[in-house]
């Protein structure tokens, strides 16, 4: 048998040894290749699914012409609404029906005229809605080429016989690759999310990975210095390690892509990001899921190497009984949690910015002086433990933490870091977030503003479901203010008070509900005297009612059935909401967390299986083994509750200083709560790792690599 075969032969019997910490490591590691695969084959579709949806977005782009005998259709965009999400409404006037050119994406040919096209999206909420429904009779549907995705909501209309386009209506020679875009394009910056998807997703992927292999690395370099003195070369011993880790990698690698492969084109939907996709969209094509596959085996066969050629001191080497001198060194430790403390009082009696920067460098000092007072914290609990222990494991576990704390807690720094920044984080999260209250509506009365082809639209009509309304033109002149074209009886009415003074001039009160209603606060509105001139394409008509919840459809719905085009402005439409990147944000960081949980985890679950040094003269004193492992819970236990206690402790100080500078905003308990049962999650899996300790007092676990 050759030296290869024997290689492979050498690695397989590593790989299905039946000691526990490889068994540990065979699930761990294959698990996190499994994890890894699917996380990093849902990455790379979702990178390709934006890639073809900025394709087709920018398939349904056009091109600007100045020239009316270089164009194929002229083309106006307007706006519709239902709720607080806006969409497109685009009127193309096409040059010659029978133009190829003419048409957009997503059409086989042109509806009636004055007939629509309308997005899948849109039809399903119309579907759900057939108030929404009555706005865009008998319409076409656009194909999937047409939409950038399935939720997405759109409108296209042909120009009806005798319509009109408003005043910002241009000249186009065609689709695609123009600079006139139909919709936004925010969710389609691919460098940008590129960048995010690299520190969000792929680092802790990385990480993870880097974990995985690592697991039960003691007895795997006891092994390997056993091959080195028995003259192994360096080479062979590499090679026995790649495949070693090879043949636990690689089924896991296939079982995530099988997983994906099946779970992937059922995806319907985005959770946090609370947007549909496609069927298979979230699949990426066969030479990208190869490509993936082939990068995650080379990495963790890089990782493995890379982790082997470390030196590994003893990871659990006791420290020597506290000496005197050794309080000067609490004082230094404990410095920085003093530090920040300090800003974060300091912040109560400061406001505005200055309170945020100061309250943002407190919490920073705290997530990294915490993990540097732990050892401190935990010897004095150690000791105080040790002191009222009766049961004699929970004083050997107490002494134990309090003559070698740092081993304790030197692998719980992530986990109290963690649980300060948690809750800050969310925190900050609800300030980002946090959109200006609207303005208070008039108690009485409601208005609309509709601007475009005023010339060509029948006011009558908008006002035939909506009794009582008044439709009023609405100038803007060049001095700032706005000229109203209603009466002073009118006003009154709606307003259900008196509107106007003596002389005709709008009183105060008035003026500023009228303001209010228009949502132009900057300008003073007069009444126009004499004859009101009808509308133009520059000028606005303000339509205002008694308030109503049907008003508002109602006016939309008489708007979109007018031969001109048309835009309704209400009062919905000028609410701030959030952009649609800050739910991909937020999304992006709800993946890192799980990802940084199931990181923390396999760590955790690594560390406690190790065990404490002393399981040999433990077993020599006639402690059984089911002792020494209760022994180990409860240092692990005792050690885990300061860490977390701490680190959970002073994420809510840092918090609440953090409100304290945003009184408005309510502290995150949710989060918090959520944050502690996490905490309570990793607790377990570390009790886990304790409990698949090794029964036997094998050098391999019981001394230094």
């Amino acid at each position: 048998m050759n030296a290869t075969a024997t290689t492979w032969r050498l690695a397989l019997r590593l790989a299905r040894s039946p000691h526990p910490r490889q068994r540990l490591r065979a699930v761990l590691l294959g698990t996190t290749a499994a994890v890894v695969a699917v996380t990093a084959l849902f990455t790379a579709g979702l990178l390709h699914m934006l890639g073809e949806e900025r394709q087709r977005f920018e398939a349904r782009s056009m091109e600007f012409t100045a020239s009316a005998e270089d164009a194929v259709l002229r083309v106006d965009q307007r706006t519709d609404s239902w709720g607080t999400t806006s969409y497109p409404v685009v009127w193309f006037d096409p040059v010659d029906e029978a133009d190829p050119r003419a048409l957009p994406p997503g059409l086989a040919s042109w509806p009636e005229p004055g007939g629509w096209a309308v997005s899948p999206g849109l039809v399903e909420l119309a579907g759900q809605h057939p108030e929404l429904a009555e706005r865009f009779p008998n319409a076409h549907v656009l194909a999937d080429e047409g939409v950038r995705h399935p939720g997405e909501l759109l409108a296209y209309r042909l120009m009806p016989e005798g319509g009109a386009l408003g005043a910002g209506a241009v000249w186009v020679t065609g689709f695609g690759g123009g600079t006139i875009a139909i919709g936004e394009d925010t969710e389609l910056d691919l460098t940008g999310l590129t960048l995010a998807i690299s520190a969000l997703i792929v680092l802790p992927l990385v990480l993870l990975a880097a974990t995985a292999t690592a697991v039960s690395a003691p007895p795997r370099a006891h092994r390997l210095a056993l091959l080195r003195a028995l003259g192994v070369p360096r080479r062979r011993r590499r090679r026995l390690v790649v495949a070693e880790a090879a043949f636990i990698v690689l089924p896991g690698l296939a079982l995530g892509s099988l997983v994906w492969a099946l779970a992937g084109p059922r995806v319907t939907g985005l959770p946090v990001v609370d947007r549909p996709v496609a069927d298979w969209a979230l699949v990426p094509p066969w030479w990208s899921f190869a490509a993936v596959l082939t990068v995650l085996a080379v990495l963790f066969a890089v990782l493995t190497v890379a982790g082997e050629r470390r030196r590994r001191p003893g990871e659990h080497a006791a420290t020597p009984r506290p000496r005197a001198g050794r309080p000067r060194l609490a004082l230094v430790r404990t410095a920085p949690v003093a530090a920040g403390l300090a800003l974060l009082a300091a912040a109560f009696f400061r406001d505005g910015a200055s309170s945020t920067t100061t309250t943002l460098a407190g919490a920073l000092l705290l997530a990294a002086g915490v993990p540097l007072a732990l050892p401190v914290i935990a010897r004095r609990a150690g000791e105080r433990i040790a002191r009222g222990a009766t049961a004699p494991a929970r004083m050997l576990a107490g002494r134990r933490l309090q003559y070698d704390p740092r081993s304790a807690v030197r692998p719980l720094y992530g986990i109290a870091a963690l649980l300060v920044l948690s809750p800050v984080i969310a925190a900050w999260s609800t300030t980002v977030r946090e959109l200006d209250p609207p303005v208070p509506p008039d108690p009485t009365a409601e208005a609309v503003e509709v601007r475009g082809a005023l010339e060509h639209a029948d006011a009558d009509a908008l006002l035939r479901d909506l009794p009582g309304a008044v439709a009023a033109p609405l100038t803007y002149t060049d001095t700032g203010s706005l000229r109203l074209g209603a009466t002073c009886s009118q006003l009154a009415r709606l307003l259900e008070r008196p509107a106007c003074a003596a002389e005709g001039d709008l009183l105060p009160e008035a003026e500023e509900r009228i303001e209010r209603l228009l949502g132009h606060v900057s300008f003073s509105v007069t009444l126009v005297r004499g004859e009101v001139t009808e509308p133009t394409s520059r000028d606005s008509l303000l339509v205002i009612a008694p308030r109503d919840p049907d008003f508002e459809p109602a006016v939309r719905a008489a708007a979109l059935a007018q031969p001109a085009a048309l835009t309704v402005t209400s009062e919905t439409d000028r609410q701030l909401t959030e952009p649609a990147l800050v739910a991909w944000i937020f999304g992006g960081v709800t993946l890192f967390g799980a990802l940084v949980f199931l990181l923390l985890s396999v760590g955790l679950i690594d560390r406690s299986a190790a065990g404490r040094r002393g399981g040999r003269l433990l077993s020599a004193f006639g402690v059984t083994p089911r002792g020494i492992r209760g022994i180990n819970a409860q240092e692990f236990l005792l050690g885990y509750a300061i860490v977390a206690g701490t680190g959970l402790a002073a994420g809510v100080v840092a918090t609440a200083a953090w409100n304290a500078a945003n009184p408005r905003l309510a502290f995150p308990l949710a989060f918090t709560a959520l944050t502690a049962l996490a905490a309570v999650a990793l607790a377990c899996v570390g009790l886990l790792g304790v409990r698949l300790t090794h029964r036997d007092a094998s050098p391999a676990g019981d001394r230094p690599a």
